[in-house]
């Protein structure tokens, strides 16, 4: 028996938990949006408005279907326009967190697909927004350029499939359709999603015919558009021989709570998981010819193919890749969905213990997904300062072999003409000149690693510095900072630590255990004879001095 959404207590209750837990995350998601360009940002955002600031209408309308690698990301780059064009300058904290309120408008296309009963009320939506909105994909929700590109291109795919599941308007589907691909490589899989819902609703000849042209001449121009701007290595099959556990990896790797094989094994039998429930919804759909049941189906095809083409053309590296927080969001549509299909599929009274068990098991997936995300934001946070430092004070990349010049001239250029202005929180030279200078005497390790990386564009060798005597500040206005100094010029590197085990953590009240690290990487430039600073930056930034230097035998 089904009810209305509004007739029962539980949907009250279901609108206030939605209602803090949305709160909650937006805070978290002001609380770590950094407003400095991240990786792509410089090429994606800085360096296309540089490029076409001063172009006239015609030329920019062009300019938004410009590739970025194998993507074409019109959304980014209309994103960075109106930033530019609303502030004066491009502000990535405010495309970060405008970008991140889409998350919202999917998570209300999928409560459009929840059908509360006396078995399942209305709260058991919660669990849908626990899947759906965590930090599992923070790498991708906290990157101006990505915000927009990867969690964008789900809005379009959804709506895509909700207006052409429905007979009397799937025409308004096309445009829907070509605006996913080109706001994303993955955009393209709702071609073929289109044609499996035309066929399982046995739709006439016409609408094939249509759907399949409209969907090879916007193909053929995505990669004509490509073909002007070639990339190398872009469609490379590899580790073809993993294909199926790297498919299962990808749908699952929501559920990969810990690292290396473990980690893993629990996102493929995840993976498999979601695969069963899917299938066992495409029988029910059989028998009931169920509209939403078929917009759930076309959901999780959508995934399934985003997988699989990850598998094909993105396993260089290894399943780590594949499970990482880049692809997460994904999979943790893919966990919503599958909810969403159990609440329709299971015709039976829960025991007490098995519904409270699958509360437990999404509330303390979602609770480590917050704690093993803390670390990574601060550290992401100092990475991506010290970096922009680099690049403006040394034109330098110290993490690629040849040093990526072009991020060197795009960040200088970006500042003078003032397309960009780092705020004084992160501004490291400034930081650097107020620091008072302390004496200190170091006790520092010094290792040497050297590793070939895969891609041989990243820089795989590094001097391990390690510090004692430091400790994580307990402020997130505060970080730690090595700083190497040849002659007039200061290169900078972010430091980590390790988490504390629970014990420690309950014991000192902090996260992390004392000592830092920081990995000098050398590639391009040798630190050999570099003198060794430790900076503290925050309201009294603090710079310690030492007579410490990298050498080769430390």
């Amino acid at each position: 028996m089904y009810l209305q959404k509004s007739s029962s207590t539980g949907f009250y209750w279901l609108l206030l938990l939605v209602a803090i837990y949305l709160g909650w995350y937006f805070y978290y998601l002001n609380l770590h949006a950094v407003d400095v360009p991240y990786i792509d940002d410089y090429d994606a955002i800085l360096g296309y408005l540089l490029t076409y600031e001063k172009a006239d209408a015609w030329t920019k309308f062009k300019s938004l279907f410009l590739p970025h690698s194998e993507h074409i990301i019109i959304m980014t780059r209309i994103a960075g326009w109106l930033s530019y064009e609303l502030t004066g300058h491009v502000s990535f904290r405010g495309i970060i967190l405008a970008g991140n309120v889409l998350s919202f408008l999917e998570l209300g296309l999928l409560y459009t697909l929840f059908r509360p009963s006396l078995r399942f009320p209305p709260v058991y939506f919660f669990l849908v927004v626990l899947a759906f909105l965590n930090p599992q994909y923070s790498p991708t929700t906290f990157w101006a350029m990505a915000v927009w590109s990867n969690i964008w291109v789900l809005i379009p795919v959804t709506l895509s499939i909700f207006v052409l599941a429905n007979p009397k308007q799937w025409f308004g589907a096309i445009p829907l359709a070509i605006l996913a691909q080109f706001s994303n490589g993955s955009g393209m899989m709702i071609w073929p999603v289109g044609v499996f819902i035309l066929f399982m609703h046995q739709r006439p000849l016409n609408q094939y015919l249509t759907w399949l042209l409209a969907g090879s001449i916007s193909c053929l121009g995505y990669f004509y558009i490509l073909s002007q701007h070639p990339v190398s290595g872009t469609f490379e099959f590899s580790n073809l021989a993993l294909v199926p556990l790297n498919f299962f990896a990808f749908i699952g790797s929501y559920a990969a709570l810990i690292g290396g094989l473990g980690g893993q094994i629990m996102a493929v039998s995840a993976g498999c998981l979601v695969v069963i429930i899917t299938f066992l919804m495409l029988r029910n759909y059989i028998k009931n010819n169920d509209r939403t049941a078929l917009i759930l189906l076309s959901l999780m095809a959508f995934i399934f193919l985003t997988a699989l083409s990850a598998a094909l053309f993105r396993a260089e590296k290894g399943m780590s890749i594949i499970i990482g927080g880049r692809y997460r969001h994904y999979s943790s549509l893919a966990m919503a969905l599958s909810f969403l299909m159990c609440f329709r599929l299971i015709t039976f009274s829960l025991s007490r213990w098995l519904s409270f068990f699958s509360w437990m098991v999404i509330g303390v997936i979602t609770g480590l997904s917050y704690f093993r995300d803390i670390g990574l934001r601060l550290t992401t946070e100092w990475m991506t300062v010290a970096n922009y430092y680099n690049f403006l004070h040394n034109q330098l990349d110290v993490y690629t072999i040849d040093g990526t010049p072009r991020f060197g001239e795009t960040t200088l250029k970006a500042h003078q003409t003032g397309l960009y202005v780092v705020p004084l929180r992160y501004d490291l030279a400034q930081q650097l000149k107020i620091a008072t200078v302390l004496k200190f005497k170091p006790t520092p390790q010094c290792e040497r690693n050297e590793e070939t990386k895969v891609d041989k564009v990243v820089c795989g060798n590094y001097w391990l510095l390690k510090e004692a005597h430091f400790q994580f500040p307990p402020s997130s206005k505060e970080a730690f900072y090595a700083v190497l100094s040849h002659g007039p010029r200061r290169y900078v590197f972010p430091t980590s630590s390790t988490r504390n085990d629970w014990l420690a953590m309950l014991q000192q009240r902090r996260y992390f255990k004392k000592g830092l690290e920081a990995e000098v990487y050398d590639c391009h430039i040798s630190m050999i004879n570099a003198q060794i600073e430790w900076l503290q930056t925050g309201d009294k930034p603090k710079l310690y001095h030492t007579n410490s230097i990298i050498t080769v035998n430390p």
